[in-house]
């Protein structure tokens, strides 16, 4: 089945075609009826060709007519593309302004400097929907930043997803390799000068004394 688009362009093609022949009877007629002798020939002759005047300019009406509906048809679906865009860019707008003035009411200090970030979001929002395809294009997260940069919002921790993982350390403590952040140092077990042998192993309370001598030596070498 054609489209409403296809079926007016067939239409009005062939309404010009029909004008046009329309248009070369009316002249033959006229001819006729100029070249008539018998007077009767001539009324039947200019009879016709009223006729056919009457169909041409019914032709080349509905042909305007046509051509009238296209354009409306044009504009009626441009504006219905333009409320959609529009209604895209407001539900945005709008999701974007209620996510940055709850930031702004957890990070404003006092109650004046958050209605002076939320005058500051009014206008950078107007200056942000300029540019439609940009405002509609940038991702959610990084936009947020940019915005409450741009309104002079400090932020006590990154937005999530606007710049890459957060380059603050973790609250909780870190288990694991050595090095790591937080976490205890193993007690050394390497024997040093002038602290003496290290406490008998479990099992090893009644050594001998040459068990005392091994001992006496290891001091020696200390």
């Amino acid at each position: 089945m054609d489209s409403d688009a296809e079926m007016m362009e067939r239409h009005a093609r062939l309404l010009g075609r029909f004008a046009e022949q329309a248009a070369g009877l009316a002249e033959d007629l006229y001819v006729a009826a100029l070249a008539a002798e018998n007077p009767a020939e001539k009324q039947s002759l200019s009879f016709a060709f009223h006729r056919m005047g009457r169909t041409l300019r019914q032709t080349c009406a509905l042909e305007a007519k046509l051509r009238r509906d296209a354009k409306r048809q044009d504009h009626v679906e441009q504006d219905r593309g333009r409320k959609a865009a529009e209604a895209r860019v407001a539900a945005h707008q709008n999701k974007l302004s209620a996510e940055v003035q709850r930031l702004i009411w957890t990070e404003a200090e006092g109650e004046g400097q958050g209605d002076t970030l939320k005058a500051e979001l009014e206008d950078r929002l107007e200056i942000e929907v300029l540019d439609v395809e940009a405002f509609l294009a940038e991702p959610f997260e990084a936009q947020i930043a940019r915005i409450c940069a741009a309104i002079g919002l400090p932020l006590a921790r990154p937005v999530r997803g606007a710049g890459g993982p957060s380059a603050e350390r973790s609250e909780e403590p870190m288990v694991g390799g050595a090095g790591s952040a937080g976490a205890p140092a193993a007690p050394s077990t390497t024997p040093s000068a002038g602290r003496g042998p290290p406490p008998p192993r479990s099992g090893e309370a009644g050594r001998d004394d040459d068990d005392l001598l091994s001992d006496n030596d290891w001091r020696a070498s200390g």
